[in-house]
């Protein structure tokens, strides 16, 4: 009995040093939310508490409403701030913090487009003789990262239109001009 209360009452101390309490969202634009952001950060280090700041949008936000969820949701707007932390957390250490090494010499991952970028780790999903010397940490890390955080990281890497901006030019017919007149081909 007496070992059942120690327990319980350590259960109850954990609980209660490692349980978030409430979690509160923010929305500030421009300036303002620069300088409550600035503000908010300062505060937190001075008592040696955790934030974080998104400061594009919430992550948690977008919901991916897809029937066949195979790969980054074109019209998904996925956060920069929230890619660039997972990026630091999960990419950095192999591809530099400017995206600009070579891994087992592979392409770098700022020379790549995003189509390329999402390609790649669903071929490294799927494919197991898809990569170079380092496919086997790859495989590992592409089964990790879901769509929704891929979506984040190319949304920090390339920008946070740059699949919707593929897709619109996918889908835009080339004309070349011919003595005749303009072909479609």
């Amino acid at each position: 009995m007496k070992i059942f209360k120690i327990s319980f009452l350590a259960c109850v101390f954990a609980a209660s040093v490692f349980g978030a309490s409430e979690v509160y969202y923010i929305r500030a634009y421009g300036e303002f939310g620069k300088e409550l952001a600035d503000m908010a950060t300062k505060q937190a280090n001075e008592k040696n508490e955790k934030i974080q700041v998104f400061i594009d949008e919430d992550p948690r936000k977008y919901k991916d409403n897809r029937i066949v969820k195979i790969g980054v949701d074109r019209k998904g707007r996925y956060s920069a701030s929230l890619g660039k932390e997972l990026y630091e957390k999960q990419c950095m250490s192999c591809h530099g913090e400017n995206a600009d090494k070579r891994p087992y010499g592979s392409t770098a991952l700022k020379n790549l487009s995003a189509q390329d970028i999402e390609d790649s780790i669903i071929s490294y999903r799927s494919d197991t003789e898809f990569g170079k010397g380092g496919r086997l940490l790859m495989q590992t890390q592409a089964k990790i990262v879901n769509n929704q955080d891929l979506g984040a990281i190319i949304a920090y890497l390339k920008g946070k239109d740059a699949l919707s901006e593929q897709e619109e030019l996918k889908n835009k017919p080339v004309s070349t001009e011919k003595k005749q007149g303009s072909y479609l081909r």
